[in-house]
């Protein structure tokens, strides 16, 4: 619902003058109706309004029909007529039988009863579905009034049902009091949207810095963590493009490999001693030998020629002689005599039987020259740096990383270095966050503390999304009169909001956005101000987007551990957080609370190597007990107790 019926209805709401809306659901499917298959897009319907329509600030609707039944022409059209005439439902919403198949005719059987087609609902949809999923355009959806009656149709799967619907929800109470003319509501609404037409852009939100009018409740719909990941992980996906970079192989740690790589050279290059030694004739057997020489590794000749009875001294890596077929190890050996000066070794005796190839690596044995080494996509970490090194790979390429920028906002933040001014707290999240794209090898660009203010937020935005594909910002993004991120990249950059809100402690004002600026996809992530919010929701929505974006799939290590002590549960799932220790013999890390979690608290980060993963609080769980199982998504390195 945009701000102004919003503010309309809570203006109506106060007064109790305002009828609920009648919906009517439709489940169109001949599996449905003969029990063969549980009826979810009817389901997930009757929640959805329930969930948009009945909260404290928002005009009540109820379900007053649910009803399921087969793809049959004259079946539908009886029901819409029945409902429509006998005016049970405000609102008819059809899911099913709008695709191509033989057997989907609900589009036909809607046009067959309505009286007026409604072309701009149907519109509405299919621009809306067609920013998810190209195959939207293959949807027949038809809208149409019949009497007083909005019949509208809708897909049958469940997420695109709820996809449709969420894109006209915010109309169909205005429709609904034009259909019963209800003169009263009608001129409220035309007299604001008049009134304030030069101040609203097209965009959802205009920007209200008035204390007294703003809103009190979030016009975003409450995701779960998991759906804000998702929601990440398909933007990130969707028209992404790999750019490429050859880099010098010793900068590539932390990277993710494009190409393949294959190995210049041998490894080993020569045959080598895999002990410290000597080279022999293994059909010499056990017996007395001549020392030739010795030969140390990084020898680059061996100036001898080995024949029966004699022996090279060899160290570990070196190389052996050419005739050499087996290496015996000191241990296996005892001095016989030295020479005459005393310092060399001059006849051995070997005390074993030497085997064929006996402690010698051949050549090419652990890698042999042109043979895979890296495949494409693979992160590179201290053991794939390792093995270009020995490769001779000097130059590699990778994917391109994405740039990334952080935005401090708030009138009250000040940067460190001078002495704090009246009512300002010195800014933290920004040296946070740099720090932890840091320690997960991202270097991220500071464009400083943008006040409150609409000309210089959009002027700083602008300067860092020409630099930089990601905007990393905290604050402005709450309930607050001076909150205006929001609204701002809706109005100046035309950004699709994806999510405003998530159903998590801390961290609920999260918001992710994405625009298009001279044709390149730019994505935000606007993290609350709390210093602690900032911290938990960088390492559940920064880091994986950052990943998606080099298709690194990879996920955060989730261990189980033992909570240490009672902890009383939120309304919201939690994200605490706590250092895990392990005791001696416990299958599991011992979870160590790290003191108050209140969101402003940074000191309680201090020690925290885990985010404990909590459930909110239900009637049957108000709380956690000592040596309860959690999942603790691991954030640093673990200790030992």
């Amino acid at each position: 619902m945009d701000i102004l019926s919003q503010w309309l209805v809570i203006e109506k709401l106060k007064t109790g003058d305002m009828a609920p809306i009648k919906f009517a659901i439709l489940t169109v499917s001949d599996t449905c109706a003969k029990n063969e298959k549980t009826d979810e897009s009817g389901a997930a319907l009757k929640q959805l309004i329930n969930d948009i329509y009945n909260t404290k600030d928002n005009r009540q609707g109820k379900v007053v029909c649910f009803e399921t039944v087969s793809d049959e022409v004259s079946l539908i059209t009886k029901i819409l007529t029945d409902w429509s005439d006998k005016k049970i439902a405000n609102v008819i919403l059809t899911t099913g039988g709008t695709g191509f198949s033989n057997r989907d005719v609900t589009p036909e059987a809607t046009k067959s009863v309505i009286h007026k087609e409604a072309p701009g609902l149907s519109v509405a949809m299919l621009m809306s579905s067609l920013k998810i999923t190209p195959m939207a355009m293959l949807s027949r959806a038809v809208c149409g009034i019949r009497n007083q009656t909005l019949i509208i149709n809708l897909p049958g799967s469940p997420k695109a049902a709820k996809e449709c619907f969420s894109a006209i929800a915010e109309t169909i109470p205005h429709a609904i009091d034009l259909l019963l003319d209800n003169k009263e509501e009608i001129k409220d609404t035309h007299n604001i949207v008049q009134h304030d037409i030069s101040t609203c852009s097209h965009n959802k939100f205009y920007i209200n810095t008035n204390a007294a009018t703003r809103l009190r409740e979030s016009l975003f719909p409450m995701v779960s963590v998991e759906e804000a990941v998702d929601e990440i992980v398909r933007s990130a996906r969707e028209e992404n493009k790999t750019e490429v970079e050859v880099i010098d192989a010793n900068n590539a740690y932390g990277r993710m490999l494009y190409d393949e790589v294959y190995s210049n050279c041998h490894l080993p290059p020569f045959r080598a001693s895999i002990k410290d030694g000597y080279a022999v004739l293994a059909s010499d057997g056990k017996g007395k030998r001549k020392v030739l020489c010795g030969v140390k590794a990084g020898a680059s000749d061996i100036p001898v020629v080995l024949v029966p009875g004699t022996c090279v001294r060899v160290n570990t890596g070196a190389p052996i002689p050419d005739e050499a077929t087996a290496v015996v190890q000191v241990e296996d050996t005892k001095l016989v005599s030295k020479t005459s000066d005393g310092i060399e070794e001059d006849e051995i005796e070997i005390m074993i039987e030497p085997k064929e190839g006996q402690d010698i690596r051949s050549i090419g044995s652990d890698i042999e020259k042109g043979s895979l080494v890296l495949e494409t996509g693979t992160y590179i970490g201290v053991a794939e740096m390792g093995l270009l090194a020995a490769c001779g790979n000097y130059k590699i390429s990778v994917q391109k990383r994405p740039s990334i920028g952080i935005l401090s906002t708030g009138d009250e933040l000040q940067e460190t270095g001078m002495p704090l001014e009246p009512g300002h707290v010195y800014d933290s999240n920004k040296i946070t966050l740099i720090s932890l794209l840091k320690e997960n090898n991202y270097d991220a660009l500071d464009f400083g503390i943008a006040v409150d203010d609409e000309i210089i937020m959009v002027d700083r935005i602008k300067t860092a999304i020409e630099k930089v594909d990601i905007l990393v910002t905290t604050g402005s993004v709450s309930m607050g009169d001076r909150d205006l991120l929001k609204p701002i990249l809706e109005k100046h950059f035309e950004a699709t909001i994806h999510f405003g809100r998530v159903n998590m402690k801390p961290g609920k004002p999260t918001t992710f956005a994405t625009c298009l600026y001279k044709n390149k996809k730019k994505y935000f992530l606007c993290l609350p101000g709390n210093p602690v919010s900032a911290f938990v929701t960088a390492h559940l929505f920064v880091l994986p987007l950052l990943r998606y974006l080099q298709f690194d799939i990879s996920e955060s290590i989730v261990v189980v551990a033992k909570m240490s002590s009672y902890y009383a549960l939120d309304e919201r799932p939690e994200y605490v957080r706590a250092t895990l220790k392990w005791e001696i013999f416990d299958h599991y890390p011992i979870a160590y609370i790290t003191g108050n979690q209140i969101s402003s608290k940074l000191l309680n980060c201090k020690r925290a190597n885990a985010l404990l993963k909590l459930p909110k609080r239900t009637k049957s769980q108000l709380a956690l007990q000592e040596g309860d199982f959690v999942p603790a998504i691991l954030i640093s390195k673990m200790t030992y107790k």
